[in-house]
């Protein structure tokens, strides 16, 4: 008869590589982890965040795959089409994780990359952390014309001086809001009526698209940006498109929505 002592010993040494992970993964009846923002920010708990990521969502990848030191879009892109392969539904919910703090994209390139740690709420600037290199991760849409659009700046980012001219603008070209309804928002047919008009053509590069790409080069360029396929075009979504620091001719305006104004930067 087996005593519990030997039971324990014998049950501690069994590796987890020696455990048959889909199974176990089958065998859990869990729809979410209880695991906060800040477990992600720091290395502390990452094997065991990694190793519940692999039971609940890949549990047929191998995690010898995952990748060390600094990343690159190819290593990036490598383990990311493994994991789309091998459960697309999994990768789509890894990819926009649900959880107060992480952004799209962010839960999975913290499970993939083995120095990684997220830069928490505090960190203005920086998303990611990697063996002491910041990274900022923006998800955004990729454009036929080889854009990445549809994400925002940095909420430390004062954009009203610049905002009352695009609206006062927007007005003037559009008086009766022919073009579009949204009072706090300029759209691209808007904008480009503005264009046709060289009075208003010249105070909105003045007033509006020169200060906002001078202000947007600033903070795209304190530290390298991760740029992740969100939902378009959808064969990319879940994808990192680009990994670089962008130069001051990559950045233009792209909308003014809500009072908000995104960028849209060529990679």
């Amino acid at each position: 008869m087996m005593t519990l002592k030997k039971y324990i010993k014998e049950m501690a040494a069994v590796a987890v590589s020696d455990l048959d992970t889909e199974f176990l993964a089958k065998a859990q009846t869990l729809t979410s982890f209880n695991l906060k923002g800040s477990d992600f920010t720091s290395l502390k708990y990452k094997k065991e965040i990694q190793h519940l990521f692999h039971m609940k969502y890949f549990p047929k990848f191998d995690m010898d795959g995952t990748i060390k030191g600094q990343p690159t879009v190819g290593k990036v892109n490598s383990v990311l089409k493994e994991l789309k392969r091998i459960d697309s539904t999994a990768f789509g919910k890894l990819h926009k994780y649900d959880i107060k703090g992480v952004g799209p994209g962010e839960a999975m390139l913290f499970f993939i990359l083995d120095d990684a740690h997220l830069g928490g709420g505090s960190s203005a600037g920086v998303d990611l952390v990697v063996d002491g290199k910041n990274y900022e991760i923006k998800a955004g849409n990729f454009t036929r014309d080889g854009y990445m659009v549809n994400y925002k700046l940095g909420a430390t980012m004062d954009m009203t001086k610049i905002v009352g001219p695009a609206l006062e603008l927007k007005n003037m070209a559009d008086p009766k809001g022919a073009l579009g309804k949204e009072k706090s928002g300029v759209n691209g047919k808007q904008m480009a009526a503005i264009k046709r008009i060289p009075k208003l053509a010249a105070r909105w590069k003045k007033e509006v698209e020169t200060p906002y790409i001078d202000a947007a080069h600033k903070y795209l360029s304190a530290n390298p940006i991760i740029f992740m396929v969100n939902t378009s075009p959808k064969n990319l979504a879940g994808m990192c498109q680009a990994i670089k620091v962008p130069k001051k001719s990559d950045i233009g305006l792209d909308m003014v929505t809500q009072g908000i104004i995104k960028p849209k930067v060529k990679v």
